[in-house]
């Protein structure tokens, strides 16, 4: 009786580790797991013509609902309900995600995606006010002037519009080997892949063209400096 009380458990014990292996392979994205996509979801492909892998991927990791890509520069609140003002309709998708991992989730499917020919990229951060997700978008396209044009991106505040903005991104892109991690109306962000020689120099002419980073952010240039060479990220924001 004894030694079957401990076959029993050494038995137990195999299958529960068997099970745990099949628990991490398919959170981690397995080549096996391979999400069915609901009928809803399989229409929203069909008339947008996206991939229908690039909604598998997403489910690996969310499981929110996932619309059509569209985006406001301008909202209106009324009755505790949100309306969207001249919404931007654009081929791609866009869905939730909690702040803690908007970023992760990112940067988890990009470079996937960009083989694919889509980009994936955080369309509006909340930093988690009022418990507020972010919103993550998709575009059928890997060209971040594109998108940068197609959703108006601008600091208009300071005079420059989307087609200013983008040739001094373009000029910036050259130096560094810009890689679009966020964007929307009023910002956008971007991985440096070619570090700056200069950090100071470099931050002096972020703070030219972009003061809110200092003046509502970091304090002092070279405060910005040391936080752009310590993330590897350009951020650009006009309040």
């Amino acid at each position: 009786m004894i030694m079957n009380k401990h076959n029993n458990s050494m038995i137990k014990g195999i299958k529960n580790r068997i099970l745990l292996i099949i628990a991490i392979a398919i959170t981690a994205g397995g080549c096996k797991y391979n999400y069915k996509l609901t009928t809803d979801e399989r229409r929203l492909c069909d008339s947008l013509k996206i991939d229908s892998a690039i909604i598998q991927k997403i489910r690996l990791f969310n499981s929110n609902k996932i619309e059509a890509f569209h985006y406001s520069l301008s909202k209106m609140y009324a009755d505790g309900y949100e309306t969207e003002l001249d919404p931007i309709h654009l081929p791609g998708l866009v869905f939730s995600e909690i702040n803690s991992k908007s970023y992760d989730l990112v940067y988890k499917l990009k470079d996937e995606f960009r083989k694919k020919g889509y980009t994936i990229f955080l369309l509006e951060n909340n930093f988690n006010i009022n418990n507020e997700p972010d919103i993550i978008g998709v575009l059928k396209t890997t060209d971040k002037y594109s998108i940068l044009q197609q959703i108006s991106t601008n600091g208009i505040n300071y005079d420059i519009t989307t087609d200013s903005l983008i040739k001094i991104i373009r000029v910036f892109d050259e130096k560094y080997n810009l890689e679009l991690v966020g964007a929307s109306g009023d910002w956008c962000e971007f991985d440096i892949v070619n570090e700056p020689e200069d950090w100071l120099k470099f931050a002096a002419e972020v703070y030219a063209l972009c003061p809110d980073v200092v003046d509502q952010g970091s304090g002092t240039i070279e405060a910005l400096a040391d936080e752009m060479k310590k993330s590897k990220r350009l951020f650009l924001w006009w309040d």
